[in-house]
């Protein structure tokens, strides 16, 4: 598969969805991620988490390069989770992966 089959995804959510998110990857075979334990910020779904007094809580991001049904799989997901009427942040980015070395 070459990288212009590929997608390059970052995936923002709360620090709360880390074992659905990792379930997720197990059940099918995603084993090549890298994981950003604490990441800032503010977003309409899950609001302010600066882990401080005022805007507790953290945010963690996934970083993913995945063939087209691997990240259909992931998208899927994600829709599905942010049309629960109760839920944590998480947000989607994809973008078309150029090259990967």
């Amino acid at each position: 598969m070459t990288e212009k089959n590929m997608e390059f995804v970052m995936l923002v959510c709360s620090t709360t969805l880390q074992e659905d998110l990792e379930q997720l990857f197990r059940r099918n075979q995603i084993s090549a991620f890298t994981q950003m334990p604490t990441v800032y910020g503010s977003g309409a779904g899950g609001g302010t988490r600066l882990d401080t007094e005022v805007w507790p809580g953290l945010n963690m991001m996934y970083i993913l390069a995945l063939p087209p049904e691997k990240y259909a799989i992931v998208r899927d997901w994600v829709a599905a989770y942010r049309n629960r009427p109760t839920r944590e942040g998480v947000k989607l980015f994809s973008l078309a992966l150029k090259e990967m070395l």
